[in-house]
């Protein structure tokens, strides 16, 4: 059995005893808390709150829509996924209906270019919407099913493509017209127009007074550049995981346990 050494100089070691016992503790308690505000952090950054913005297409799939503007369809379909963030897709004739959430990933929206291309770029002559979207155009009540569906996900910030021949019903035009007032003074929303072959050309000259004429995308797609930075870096999680870092190290370099050996 081994047995304790006497110390001339016990006395005075007491002090530093319990100055190195209080850092210890110090520092095991703020390695705790680190411990605890990353687990909080990482938490929240892996959480999947309703995005600050998102695009979403709204696609006129009604009878008046031929395969002359299924091009001008898949490329908007492809813009929007290309820009990444979130997108949702809402179709409508006479009925609307949302077939992708806003809070989707934008790449979804690739799965549907093929309802209206082929594989070579071939516009096809019917899509999957041919037979229940067939009847009448009311843009007015497109525009809404897209402001109800922003509103339903709680996107903040959006941008709503329409991809139409804008020939609407002439019942529908005080609704559409209430619609893009609406849109207008929202500066939260933004509505774009891609034009599609067979336009109505008052309408599009009406878009153009109340959006202004950036707002059209003649043949092609409107800009669709509007990206949610809403999930970046989870910056507050790596600082926390590196202060843990430099407390483990410091705490090793000032903490060593007391060593000795004997003299030569």
């Amino acid at each position: 059995m081994s047995r304790p050494v006497p110390l001339a100089d016990l006395a005075a070691l007491k002090r530093p005893a319990r100055r190195a016992l209080a850092v210890r503790a110090a520092a095991v308690g703020v390695l705790a808390l680190l411990v605890t505000a990353l687990a909080l952090a990482i938490g929240v950054a892996h959480r999947s709150p309703a995005p600050s913005s998102a695009s979403v297409v709204l696609l006129d799939v009604s009878g008046s829509i031929g395969p002359a503007a299924s091009v001008i369809i898949a490329r908007t379909l492809r813009a929007v996924a290309r820009q990444g963030g979130n997108g949702g897709l809402v179709l409508f004739s006479d009925a609307s209906q949302e077939a992708v959430p806003p809070t989707a990933p934008a790449r979804t929206l690739l799965e549907y270019v093929r309802a209206f291309v082929g594989p070579t770029g071939t516009p096809l002559q019917r899509n999957p919407w041919s037979d229940n979207f067939s009847a009448g155009t009311e843009i007015g009540r497109g525009l809404a099913a897209a402001r109800l569906s922003l509103a339903r996900a709680g996107i903040e910030r959006a941008r709503v493509i329409l991809v139409s021949d804008v020939s609407d019903a002439v019942d529908d035009v005080p609704l559409m017209r209430r619609e893009l007032l609406a849109y207008a003074r929202d500066p939260n929303l933004e509505l774009r127009l891609a034009v599609v072959p067979g336009t109505d050309r008052s309408t599009v000259a009406l878009f153009g007074r109340v959006l202004g004429h950036h707002a059209l995308g003649i043949g092609r797609p409107p800009a669709t550049s509007l990206v949610d930075e809403s999930r970046g870096f989870p910056v507050a999680a790596f600082a926390i995981a590196v202060a843990i870092a430099l407390l483990l190290a410091l705490y090793e370099l000032t903490n060593a346990p007391l060593a000795w050996r004997e003299a030569s």
